[in-house]
C-alpha cells in the first residue's frame, strides 16, 4: 500500500492554527486517502526551524513512506524544504486558499510555496529536484484530481521496484526489435531479469499433479466455450500449472515467454490460453515472443489501472473510421471480451497450411467499447509511449484471437489522427507490442515519467516527406 505522510510548516506568527487550517486538513485528508486506499501517515505537531524539519524527515524516511504533503499551512521559511530532499520518498507541497480576502493577511502561503518551488528549481537547479505542487483545501476542485494522479504513478513506480522478470526460451527468432538489457533495467528501474530455458518449463508442465490438472481443465473450461480437443485442453492445463510452477518458485511478478517455435515443435500446441489463465486466474502477466519490456510494460499498467492489462499488435487500420485493430493471436486476460464472451479455439495461422490437424489453444474474443490506453515500455525503460484512446463499434470483427478497433487517440491531451498515430510509431519505430489498459490513464504515466525523469515520445505529424525520430 502506498504511504503518504502529512507535514503541516508555519511560522506561528501568521494564523493557521486560528483558521484551523491543520485540523481541516488532516481531516479532508483521512477521508481522501481512506477513498483513494493508501495510508495516511500525520505528523501532529508543525515544523517551523529546520531542526524540526530534520528530525521529521528523518523520521519519515525510516518508516519507509512514498509521498510526503509538505503543506505550507502558512507562511514557512525558506530553508526547510531543503530538508525534505535527495529522501528516499518523494515530494509534493502544498498551500490552501486564504480565509478571506480583505485585511491584514492571515496565511500568507502560496507565496510561501512559490519561494520553495524557487528554491528547488532555481536555487538547485544542478540538482534537478523533482517535486509536485498542490493547492487548495483537500474539497478544492484542483486537489483531488492532481492526488489520484501522482498515487497512481507512485503505484506504477513502486510496482516496479525489484520486481522480478521470469524470461523462458528466449526471444523469438528474428524478433530483433524486443532486444533488451537486463542492466540497464536493473540500473533505471530495479527490475530483475533470470533465463530460463524452454526444456525446464516443458519439464515441470509434465510433471503437474493429476489433481491439479484436473482443477485446471475445469476451470478454464467455465471461462469459455471449449472448441478443442481434450488433447489440447489437457496439454494447456499442463502449461499453465508449469508456469505457475517456476514463477512461484523464483517469485516472478510477470513472465516473458517465446510462444513459438518451440511449443509447436515439441507439443504440437499454441500455449496462448495457458498465458491467458496465468494472467487471468494468478494475476501473473505473460507476455508473448519473449518480450521482457512489454512484460514490464503489462505491469506498470496493472498498477496503474489496477486491473489486467493485453499485449497486443497494431494490425490493420480503417481509415474511414480513423480506427486501428489492435490484436493478438488470443494469449490475453479475459477481462476485455465484450457480451458474446470467450472461446477456446485453435490457433488460427499455425498449421493452417500442412496436413496436421489444427493447433490448439487460443482465447478468441472481440473487446467491449470502452475508454483505453495504449503504452509502451521502450528502449530499456529510457522511453515511454502512451497516448489516450477508446475501444469503438465497429461493422469489422477484426482477425480472429483477441481483439478490438481502437480510435478517439490523443497524446499530451490532444486529440490526434490516425495517420499521426501511424507516423509516431514508425517514424520512432516503437516496439511492436503495445500494451492496452482499461481506463485513460496518460496523466499518470506523464507524472511516472516527469519523478524517473524518462523520455515521453512525442506526436511525429504525419507527413508525405521522410522524417526521422526525435533522438536524431
Amino acid at each position: 500500500m502506498i504511504k503518504i505522510a502529512y507535514v503541516g510548516a508555519h511560522l506561528p506568527s501568521y494564523l493557521a492554527e486560528e483558521y484551523n487550517v491543520f485540523s481541516d486538513s488532516i481531516s479532508g485528508l483521512k477521508s481522501l486517502t481512506e477513498e483513494l486506499d493508501v495510508e495516511l501517515i500525520v505528523i501532529d505537531s508543525p515544523i517551523a526551524t529546520r531542526a524540526n524539519a530534520k528530525c521529521v524527515a528523518d523520521s519519515l524516511e525510516d518508516a519507509e513512506v512514498d509521498f510526503v504533503l509538505l503543506q505550507h499551512a502558512s507562511f514557512a521559511m525558506g530553508d526547510l524544504v531543503l530538508e525534505f530532499i535527495n529522501r528516499t520518498f518523494r515530494l509534493g507541497i502544498w498551500a490552501t486558499e486564504e480565509p478571506v480576502k480583505d485585511g491584514p493577511i492571515p496565511l500568507n502561503n502560496f507565496v510561501s510555496m512559490n519561494l520553495q518551488a524557487g528554491v528547488l528549481t532555481r536555487y538547485l537547479k544542478k540538482q534537478n529536484i523533482p517535486f509536485k505542487w498542490f493547492y487548495g483545501s483537500t474539497k478544492h476542485e484542483w486537489f483531488k484530481p492532481r492526488l489520484e494522479v501522482t498515487v497512481g504513478a507512485l503505484r506504477a513506480i513502486k510496482r516496479l521496484e525489484k520486481a522480478k522478470i521470469g524470461l523462458v526460451g528466449g526471444l523469438a527468432p528474428t524478433f530483433y526489435n524486443i532486444t533488451f538489457d537486463e542492466r540497464e533495467l536493473l540500473s533505471r528501474w530495479g527490475v530483475e531479469v533470470q533465463s530460463h530455458e524452454m526444456s525446464e518449463l516443458f519439464s515441470r508442465a509434465q510433471s503437474a499433479d493429476s489433481g491439479d490438472i484436473a482443477n485446471a481443465i475445469e476451470a478454464m473450461s467455465k471461462a469459455g466455450k471449449v472448441e478443442i480437443s481434450d488433447r489440447d485442453l489437457k496439454v494447456s492445463a499442463l502449461i499453465y500449472l508449469g508456469m505457475l510452477d517456476l514463477a512461484k518458485e523464483h517469485n516472478y511478478d510477470a513472465l516473458a515467454v517465446s510462444d513459438w517455435p518451440d511449443f509447436q515443435s515439441e507439443l504440437n500446441i499454441h500455449p496462448g490460453m495457458a498465458f491467458s489463465w496465468l494472467d487471468e486466474n494468478d494475476g501473473i502477466p505473460v507476455s508473448s515472443e519473449g518480450d521482457v519490456l512489454g512484460a514490464i510494460s503489462m505491469l506498470m499498467m496493472n498498477a496503474i489501472s489496477q486491473d489486467k492489462s493485453m499485449l497486443l499488435d497494431m494490425n490493420d487500420l480503417d481509415e474511414e473510421r480513423d480506427a486501428v485493430l489492435m490484436w493478438h493471436c488470443g494469449g490475453s486476460p479475459l477481462n476485455f471480451a465484450d457480451h458474446k464472451g470467450v472461446r477456446w479455439t485453435n490457433h488460427t495461422t499455425l498449421g493452417r497450411k500442412s496436413d496436421d490437424p489444427p493447433m490448439g489453444a487460443v482465447a478468441d474474443l472481440q473487446f467491449a467499447s470502452q475508454d483505453t490506453t495504449i503504452f509502451r515500455l521502450a528502449d530499456d525503460g529510457k522511453q515511454m509511449f502512451v497516448a489516450d484512446a477508446a475501444i469503438i463499434d465497429s461493422p469489422h470483427k477484426g482477425f480472429d484471437g483477441s481483439r478490438g478497433w481502437v480510435s478517439k487517440f490523443k497524446m499530451a491531451g490532444e486529440s490526434i489522427s490516425l495517420g499521426d498515430m501511424v507516423n509516431t510509431i514508425m517514424v520512432e519505430g516503437i516496439e511492436h507490442h503495445f500494451i492496452l489498459a482499461k481506463g485513460q490513464h496518460e496523466d499518470v504515466v506523464q507524472e511516472v515519467a516527469a519523478w524517473l525523469d524518462i523520455k515521453i515520445i512525442q506526436k511525429q505529424d504525419y507527413q508525405n516527406y521522410l522524417q526521422r525520430p526525435a533522438k536524431f
